[in-house]
């Protein structure tokens, strides 16, 4: 077996800066405050460089013995910085440069706007010493934790950041509040602080840092000498945007959580130039499409659920529905596969609805959706999401027994859900072998991990009874879903999750998850990935085949294809805390 745990290295360096321009406090926040503030920061464990003035220099010293993952890169006084150099210039020439009407008088004061609008310079140069030899550089104001509401979760975020994989095209990463202003729109930015961005974090790779920094140096004395005006770095950097050609990726945040919480395309690993891909030769049914498919093996026979739909998604995200009334319906077709190729070595079936036996109430969505198989008792089972079998009208959890030479279901049942909910999707069902004997369980959801039983109720309905859970506070899972059933893979169990994110079109991606095999405690997780694009990607299907993961994917809710990927591409990088 390949290796399929990848420990991880720093790939982003965060620069920060202590200068106390200040000589009385105010608003409580002491040197002592601030210290405290960053050591949040700092006990992350991500590696820091930091710039600090003369005065407080030995106070940092002491304060790093503890944190090796901190360098001290140099001592500056507010007056050495460029931007002090630029500003104490432009007022030997005789100009008046004047703070702007409208600030917080104690704590706006000409050192503190210069400060503020010398982070790029710090981060230049980081870029150029590169102490923690990354590519990709983060600013992060020294006491930002403040203003955290999920103090945990965010720096566990923070410390994931610090290793996870970039894309390898160039950005600049800066959230925001506002909207941009126009080519001559001064007016809004001289006296009033504009939060076209939020100034606290910036996040990208070092030219694209260099080149910030490069246009302070050209545009920023040009700036001063005909405004005159000692503005807020965010609001140089909104005039900087409008006039220069300059195009950061903006990204809506606030001065909370959010402020760190990037896009995630940008640490979205692609996998398609490392697929093998497969694409079967399914049969076509007027106005309908294949889509995601789900797997199974069972008594050295292969099998292959694959589900077809009667809508077609846009390229604008919008879906057009094939029918006259705007029904959506679900048909399930099965195919056995060739145990070594996994190509289908017979005809593509259609299952029959009719043998679910179950009411059906009508609604404007028919059939078993998301079918996933599974072995339970030496039987094929399934367990799909259902609308039109459902008595609340709203989506229900069905299971029972999948009969592929028959092409029909048995023992169909409805499953109430653990707590009153309005749709219930993705429960995975986990072959989970406890000292020796079977247990059909089901991962019910992520945030936290709540794992259940089949169970009978009281009103004589089956339902789930919540056995076991964990604390997750990774990031990105509370918004984690499904996905794929769970594969044994040395002392693991493996599984594909996936989370999306609500744009049009929607964009879907994964995250490969790690087991403990006899527990279900979760134990590791891999970076965030795409299979073929950023964009509407589904999978429920997946094995192993020698040093591979093989996966039954769709794109756009169609194009069915079986990918075959080395294990050591999705390495499982993380741990959960």
């Amino acid at each position: 077996m390949s290796n399929f745990i990848h420990q991880d290295k720093y790939t982003c360096t965060f620069v920060t800066s202590f200068i106390d321009i200040y000589e009385t406090q105010f608003e409580d926040k002491s040197v002592e405050w601030r210290f405290d503030k960053f050591r949040d920061i700092a006990e992350t464990g991500i590696p820091i460089c930091v710039y600090v003035d003369p005065i407080n220099y030995i106070l940092l010293q002491h304060f790093v013995i503890d944190y090796p993952n901190i360098k001290i890169m140099k001592r500056v006084t507010i007056w050495e910085t460029e931007i002090g150099k630029i500003v104490a210039q432009v007022r030997g020439e005789g100009l008046e440069v004047n703070l702007p009407e409208w600030r917080n008088e104690p704590k706006d004061i000409d050192e503190y706007m210069i400060l503020i609008n010398s982070k790029t310079e710090f981060m230049a140069d980081a870029v150029h010493h590169n102490p923690f030899q990354t590519e990709h550089f983060a600013w992060i104001d020294f006491s930002i934790s403040y203003v955290f509401r999920n103090k945990y979760e965010t720096m566990r975020y923070l410390d994931i950041l610090s290793r996870r994989t970039f894309t390898s095209q160039p950005f600049l990463l800066l959230p925001g509040c506002w909207d941009r202003i126009g080519e001559d729109s001064t007016e809004s930015i001289m006296n009033h602080v504009y939060w076209r961005f939020c100034g606290g974090f910036i996040l990208g790779d070092a030219n694209s840092i260099l080149d910030m920094h490069a246009r302070y140096l050209r545009y920023y004395p040009a700036f001063l000498r005909e405004h005159r005006k000692l503005i807020w770095e965010v609001n140089f950097w909104a005039w900087l945007e409008a006039n220069s050609g300059w195009s950061p990726n903006w990204y809506k945040a606030d001065h909370n959580d959010s402020i760190v919480q990037i896009p995630v395309d940008k640490c979205c690993l692609s996998m398609n130039e490392h697929l093998v891909i497969h694409n079967y030769d399914y049969p076509k049914i007027d106005t309908y499409e294949p889509m995601q498919a789900s797997y199974i093996e069972i008594g050295g026979r292969h099998f292959l659920n694959t589900r077809y739909v009667n809508y077609w998604y846009l390229d604008s995200g919008h879906c057009h529905i094939n029918h006259c009334d705007d029904i959506i319906i679900t048909k399930n077709l099965v195919v056995e596969l060739d145990g070594e190729t996994l190509i289908p070595i017979g005809p593509f079936n259609e299952m029959q609805d009719n043998s679910v036996r179950l009411h059906s109430y009508g609604a404007y969505f028919y059939g078993l959706e998301d079918i996933r198989l599974y072995e339970f008792d030496g039987q094929i089972r399934f367990i799909a999401t259902n609308i039109n079998y459902s008595p609340t009208g709203h989506n229900m959890m069905v299971v029972g027994e999948y009969q592929p030479d028959e092409r029909c279901y048995e023992n169909c049942r409805l499953i109430e859900p653990p707590y009153q909910s309005w749709c219930e999707k993705n429960w995975i069902p986990v072959n989970h072998c406890p000292n020796n004997g079977q247990s059909e369980k089901f991962i019910y959801k992520w945030h936290p991990m709540e794992i259940g039983e089949r169970r009978v109720g009281e009103n004589g309905m089956e339902r789930l009874e919540i056995v076991a859970s964990y604390d997750i506070r990774e990031p990105e899972f509370h918004r984690v879903r499904g996905s794929t059933p769970f594969v044994r893979l040395n002392h693991y169990l493996v599984g594909i999750v996936h989370f999306s994110e609500c744009t049009l079109p929607r964009r879907y991606y994964h995250i490969m998850v790690a087991l403990d095999a006899d527990t279900l405690k979760p134990m590791k997780y891999s970076e965030i990935f795409h299979f073929q694009h950023v964009g509407i990607e589904f999978c429920i299907g997946l094995t192993i085949r020698d040093d591979d993961y093989v996966c039954w994917i769709s794109k756009w809710d169609r194009e069915p294809a079986m990918v075959r990927i080395p294990i050591e591409r999705i390495p499982l990088c993380f741990d959960f805390a």
